[in-house]
């Protein structure tokens, strides 16, 4: 599981506060290392808002740097950990009960969380049925032709929710995330195995397809 980092914590825990740490580690990162740097921050700092304030940018960024971009994910842990001792609310389940629109918005005003971030949170915790798009979904569906090259997130996401009904919506989207790592990669995607690629604009018009 540690291909889904997000998931697998949800699973593990079932704490949208350590989900969301996850995430954030996750950001512009492989999953297996934000996974270690996961493991590293709750063994040499803690994972509870009240040891994360406690804790410091510094020794935080120092337990999650195998992540990358260290200070700037630092700095939104450690304001995430704020916001939950502000709210009294240490796993955020509450602040999810609030309906993900508040959730949303309270949020996002964190630096360092953006829509993707959230919308990982909402669909892996159960709170929204929705698809989030990271850089492998966008792929997939742009080369299928479901959207343009310069669609915004919410566009494609929209464009994604019409294409899957309710209720498959989480698994389309680990499995969209599955096909762009493994099969229709950004360099050399391997068309010749792809099960779409006789749906695939991008296969008929680059790779050769008939």
């Amino acid at each position: 599981m540690e291909d889904f980092v997000s998931s697998y914590v949800n699973l593990t825990t079932g704490s949208p506060f350590r989900v969301l740490v996850a995430t954030i580690l996750s950001q512009n990162s492989t999953d297996k290392a934000a996974m270690r740097a996961y493991s590293e921050l709750e063994r040499s700092v803690g994972l509870t808002p009240e040891a994360l304030v406690r804790a410091g940018l510094r020794r935080i960024a120092r337990a999650i740097r195998v992540a990358g971009l260290a200070d700037a994910k630092a700095r939104a842990i450690r304001e995430l950990a704020a916001l939950a001792l502000r709210l009294g609310d240490p796993n955020l389940k509450g602040l999810l009960e609030s309906g993900p629109d508040a959730a949303r918005e309270v949020l996002l005003r964190i630096k360092g969380i953006g829509p993707k971030t959230v919308d990982v949170l909402l669909s892996s915790t159960g709170t929204l049925d929705t698809i989030p798009v990271d850089t492998h979904v966008r792929r997939v569906a742009q080369r299928l032709g479901l959207v343009g090259e310069r669609e915004s997130y919410e566009r494609i996401k929209s464009r994604l929710e019409e294409v899957f009904p309710p209720g498959t919506r989480y698994e389309a989207h680990l499995l969209l995330i599955a096909h762009g790592r493994s099969v229709c990669r950004s360099r050399r995607p391997l068309c010749d195995r792809c099960v779409l690629s006789d749906l695939c604009g991008y296969y008929r018009r680059a790779a050769g397809g008939s």
